[in-house]
Formats: structure tokens, C-alpha cells, sequence
């Protein structure tokens, strides 16, 4: 007989793998499968900013990850050169020097850190975190085909050491990558700027150690007669990624070729070097037009295809997770109608297209983009408001009336469809961390009123006494918020609409508990 399961995931990246995490959060028992035996042997993505420190918060990994990230914690510097031994810090100009003080601001606005951690080093703890905590992942186990119908998904899955099988679920979650073969066998079509530029990653071993000693860099731009593009630090000290898109022709080039070339832009003649691999990759803007088909559902790259620029492909893959993980789990337990699902498409899709066009800004290679993104007459919006303040348009919340949060600085003042604001409660507890399982209703100190609905209506309770925040969201002493599992304010007391009737509205119109 074909097993029977919730939700099936195709893809163990950071996407498929947090959305692993999280429906297990939320009781579901999801199968996630993935084509690769192992890791990936590129380093990908590895800029995480606090949204995505936020739910590894959330699902108690941040010391695993703050432990992972520790070795280019100091690595904040931007240098330009003709090669990396004679890189410089770039001369700070009036852009550069406003956007460190807009993120001196961030710990201020939120509990999680912005960290380096390469993809390489972050899947294997999300990958560890979810076989511990009950997730059934499949490696090596490609998903050939699917069928769907209103009673489910039915996939062919096929083990890299074994017979095809069928695996049916109630839904699927497509994490399959850029390319994704289940949204192309689906039809779904992709705007946006389509292709950019094409480009080649160098990830390579050599022992750096003492010439970045006194530099330690995230990035180095390099513009060099041989090659132009930019080193990345991987691990700080012997392993490094160089991108460019000077070589059409890579494919004619042997590994002593890149080695010669890795001698020249580091700038020492006799350096030792090892090339791990080497990956050529497309700079390109493709947003699907759906992200929702049925009982499939694309996030991360499936969904949104975006150039680097602005480090926020696997930042926009986590919040689509998170998303779409408690809308799936509240429909799964009968505690939603199957019509919350649609404001997955609603909330995220618009969200996705306008990160990653915003990130197309410079349609170029790596060099080519650190050189625009801190070039003295650059101009870049809000830094806080960027990060901290997308509002959804529409979805599975309820207006208060007060209109969209302002686009050129951060204060969303607890409207529904934003996020909702931090501030420490304790040593250890922010705002934040109050966020899930389920729905939670954030009350002032004056609760009385709450406690019995909240226990009728089975929402989490907490109380929040925090004088600053309770201002900062407009909230009365007998105010309350409600609270989506994905840190989104989905209900404020004073839009006038009862709290009953708001929960029946988030969660699609089914029976409110007697």
C-alpha cells in the first residue's frame, strides 16, 4: 500500500530543511527528501540576517548557529584592490558611512544577530536538528514525479540505492532550487528580469591566515587585468570562494589553469592552493507567478529566483517557511479552513517579487555589484525599514484601518501584517520569542479581560508589562495583539472587531470552540 503522509518536501536546502523545522514546531511530521547525498559542495548563501536569526530563535538553534558563525564574526570589512594582498578597506564614503549607522541600530530592533555562516556549515545543523527532532529525511531520494488531485499528492520517489516508490501526502512543499522541476512540471510561468549575467565560483583551500590578519573581510572587490570579481571569506583562514565573469570559456580550463589564476589575484606567486570546485552560476530575477498550484506550494528558490546583490535569496526562502509552515499545520489539525492556504500566495508572493527586483538593482557579477552597492553617489533605502517593516497587503490578519507603516523608516506600531516589534522581557526573552506554536494573544498588564476568551478559543497567553513596547505598539494596559507563529501581528484590539471574530477571519472561517 502507498504510505500516507501530511506534507512531503522536496529539497533539503536551508529552505526545505527550515520548513521541516518548523512544521515539526507545530506538531506536523512532515517527509523531506533530496536528491544529493550530502552537503552541498559550495558554500551558497552566507549572510543571515536577524529575520532569519529570529525563527533559528525561535526553533533553539541560535547557539548552534551563533557557535557555526563565530569564526568570521570579526570579518565585517570591505576591501578593493588589484589583488587581495594589496586590497585596501575601502575609503568610506557618505553612503557607506550612513548604512553602518543604520545597522548599528539592529540589535536595538531585534533579538537575533546578523551572522556569516555559510550554507556549507548551516545546512548539516538544520539537517542534524530535524533527524533528532523526528523529521524522516531521505537522503539521496529524488522525486521523480507527482500527481495531485483534491484528495492529495501522489510522487514517485526514487532512492539513489533502491526501487522506485510511492509516497502520497495531503500537500507538497516544492524547496527543489532555481530550476525546480516540480513548478516547470506544474507550468507555473516566472516574470521579471529574467537572465543577468553569467558568472563562475572558485572555491578553493589556501592557508590566508596571515595576510588577512590585519583585513579581515566579508567582501574584496578585485580589478585585475587577469580577472576581475571579488573574493568571499568562507571560514576566515584556509578556505575561500572567488567569483567572477571573465571566463566564457571556463569549461576549456583545467584545474592548473585556476590555480594559476587564484596566484595572481591573491597576489602571492608561490601560493599553495587547493581548488575544491568550482561552480558556474546564473545572475538572474524569475518570480513565479504562482506559488501556490493546488496542494503544491513553491518557497525559496522554486519561488523566487533573485541575484545576490542583496544577500537575500535564503533570508526570503526562511520567512516563506515560516509562512507557509503554520498555515499548513492549522489546516492539518482542523483548526483552519483549507482557504488560509491562499494567503500564502497573497502575503509572500508580492513580498518575493519586490526583494528580488530590489535585489536586480545591478545586473552584473559579484565585483560588479560590491562597486555599485558602495559607490559614493549609491542610494539605498532605509536599512531598518527594509529588514524589519515589509507589511502584507492582504492575507490572513485583520486591517485595523490605520493605513500601510511607513516605507522610510521603521515603526510598524503593531499593525496587523507587519512584524511585531522586539524588546526584551527578560535577560533572555524578547517580544519575539513569544511567537508560536499555534496563535498567541499578547496582552497588556490589565489581562482580565483575555484570559477567559484566550482559553476558549485556545490561543496561547502572555502578558507583556514592558512600558516602551506596550507605547511603541499603541497597545493600552487592557490592549492585546494577536500573534502569528511566523512573529506576524495578525489582530490589534483597538480595529473594534471582536477577538472571536478576528481569529475566525485569520484562520479562514471555522467554528470558533464552544
Amino acid at each position: 500500500m502507498t504510505v500516507r503522509v501530511p506534507v512531503l518536501i522536496s529539497g533539503g536546502g536551508i529552505a526545505g530543511l527550515t520548513a521541516a523545522l518548523l512544521l515539526r514546531r507545530e506538531g506536523v511530521d512532515p517527509v523531506l527528501v533530496e536528491k544529493h547525498a550530502g552537503v552541498s559542495p559550495q558554500p551558497k548563501a552566507r549572510r543571515f540576517n536577524p529575520r532569519s536569526t529570529e525563527v533559528f530563535r525561535l526553533l533553539g538553534l541560535a547557539g548552534e548557529v551563533a557557535e557555526a558563525s563565530a569564526p568570521l564574526a570579526s570579518f565585517t570589512e570591505v576591501l578593493t584592490g588589484p589583488t587581495l594582498a594589496a586590497a585596501r578597506v575601502r575609503e568610506m564614503t557618505g553612503t557607506m558611512r550612513e548604512r553602518r549607522l543604520q545597522q548599528a541600530r539592529i540589535p536595538e530592533l531585534s533579538p537575533g544577530p546578523n551572522v556569516l555562516c555559510p550554507q556549507v556549515v548551516l545546512e548539516p545543523i538544520l539537517r542534524r536538528a530535524a533527524e533528532e527532532r523526528g523529521v524522516s529525511v531521505r537522503l539521496g531520494t529524488e522525486l521523480v514525479s507527482f500527481t495531485q488531485d483534491d484528495g492529495g499528492v501522489t510522487a514517485l520517489l526514487k532512492p539513489a540505492d533502491g526501487e522506485p516508490y510511492e509516497l502520497t501526502a495531503d500537500y507538497l512543499i516544492a524547496a527543489d532550487g532555481a530550476r525546480s522541476p516540480i513548478g516547470t512540471a506544474l507550468g507555473i510561468p516566472r516574470s521579471g528580469h529574467g537572465h543577468l549575467a553569467d558568472n563562475l565560483d572558485l572555491y578553493f583551500r589556501a592557508d590566508l591566515t596571515e595576510l588577512v590578519r590585519e583585513k579581515p573581510f566579508n567582501l574584496c572587490e578585485i580589478d585585475n587585468p587577469v580577472a576581475s570579481g571579488a573574493f568571499l571569506s568562507v571560514n576566515g583562514t584556509d578556505r575561500w570562494l572567488f567569483s567572477t565573469a571573465d571566463f566564457p570559456e571556463a569549461h576549456t580550463l583545467g584545474d592548473g589553469d585556476w590555480h594559476d589564476l587564484l596566484r595572481i589575484v591573491t597576489g602571492i606567486p608561490d601560493l599553495e592552493v587547493e581548488l575544491i570546485g568550482r561552480s558556474p552560476w546564473e545572475s538572474a530575477m524569475r518570480v513565479a507567478d504562482r506559488f501556490r498550484d493546488g496542494r503544491v506550494f513553491l518557497v525559496g528558490d522554486a519561488a523566487h529566483m533573485m541575484p545576490p546583490m542583496a544577500a537575500a535569496g535564503a533570508n526570503t526562502a526562511i520567512a516563506d517557511a515560516a509562512n507557509l509552515a503554520w498555515k499548513l499545520a492549522a489546516v492539518l489539525a482542523g483548526q483552519a479552513a483549507p482557504a488560509l492556504l491562499d494567503t500564502y500566495h497573497a502575503e509572500r508572493r508580492p513580498a518575493g517579487y519586490a526583494i528580488a527586483e530590489a535585489s536586480s538593482t545591478v545586473r552584473g557579477h559579484v565585483g560588479d555589484m560590491l562597486a555599485a552597492f558602495t559607490k559614493p553617489d549609491s542610494r539605498h533605502d532605509d536599512l531598518p525599514a527594509t529588514m524589519f517593516g515589509t507589511q502584507y497587503p492582504e492575507g490572513a490578519f485583520v486591517p485595523d484601518g490605520r493605513g500601510p507603516a511607513p516605507v522610510d523608516h521603521y515603526a510598524p506600531a503593531g499593525r496587523p501584517g507587519t512584524r511585531v516589534p522586539h524588546a526584551w522581557l527578560d535577560a533572555r526573552t524578547s517580544t519575539v520569542d513569544l511567537a508560536g506554536p499555534g496563535l498567541t494573544l499578547l496582552t497588556g498588564p490589565d489581562n482580565g479581560r483575555w484570559t477567559t476568551e484566550a482559553v476558549r478559543l485556545g490561543l496561547r497567553l502572555a502578558t507583556v508589562s514592558h512600558q516602551h513596547w506596550l507605547a511603541e505598539v499603541c497597545l493600552p494596559a487592557d490592549g492585546a495583539l494577536l500573534l502569528r507563529p511566523d512573529i506576524i501581528v495578525a489582530w490589534h484590539s483597538a480595529c473594534g472587531t471582536p477577538l472571536a471574530e478576528a481569529v475566525t477571519r485569520v484562520l479562514g472561517t471555522v467554528a470558533i470552540p464552544a
